[in-house]
């Protein structure tokens, strides 16, 4: 890995953890918190490919457990990945491989297809990983019982916004993937379906 690539992936573990504090919990609705950690997971996935986008969020992970604060409310250490939203932070670098193995495909397919024609279906299937542990690990942590009810509590709360930065996160990946990429400039101008004279 060269120093470009560390950069690129430190980069996004940081962008995680400046994500992760904003956060909002709606005590009448979830006891989760709505952060905008999943529009980081889905945009490093996006921009950075499978390997480094992976890499980002093991990076996160490994600085959290490690007692920084970089969790949601300034909150680290290995107690928060065994809670009740453990789930979500374990699927963060299956979720960011998912995206970027799509983006990676799109980057070298020959075919003049959209970039996001690849990549917003991965951030789908993305985000129902995080979804899929977050609701397992309420389960394992005791706050709900069943899986309808860590669905009601972990995953519909979240449903539409979760969307929204799925939305987001593909026109960031758009603008941005070729100008820190520029040695692939010419195939990401390809799979993001620019045609050139």
């Amino acid at each position: 890995m060269t120093v470009r690539d560390m950069t690129l992936v430190a980069l996004f573990a940081a962008l995680t953890a400046v994500c992760a504090q904003v956060s909002l919990t709606l005590p009448f609705v979830t006891s989760v918190p709505f952060t905008l950690q999943v529009f980081a997971v889905l945009a490093a996935g996006a921009i950075l490919g499978a390997r480094r986008a992976f890499l980002s969020q093991v990076v996160y992970i490994l600085l959290g457990g490690a007692g920084l604060p970089v969790f949601a409310r300034l909150h680290g250490g290995t107690a928060v990945l065994m809670g009740p939203t453990g789930g979500y932070l374990w699927a963060y670098p299956l979720a960011a491989l998912v995206v970027g193995g799509a983006a990676d495909i799109a980057a070298q397919g020959r075919e003049r297809k959209s970039f996001l024609t690849y990549v917003y279906p991965a951030m789908g299937a993305g985000i129902l990983v995080i979804y899929g542990l977050g609701a397992v690990g309420l389960i394992l942590a005791g706050v709900v019982h069943t899986l309808p009810r860590a669905v009601q509590v972990g995953v519909l709360p979240f449903f539409w916004f979760d969307l929204l930065k799925a939305y987001l996160a593909g026109v960031v990946a758009v603008r941005v993937r070729s100008a820190i990429l520029p040695a692939g400039r010419e195939a990401a101008g390809q799979s993001l379906g620019h045609t050139h004279p």
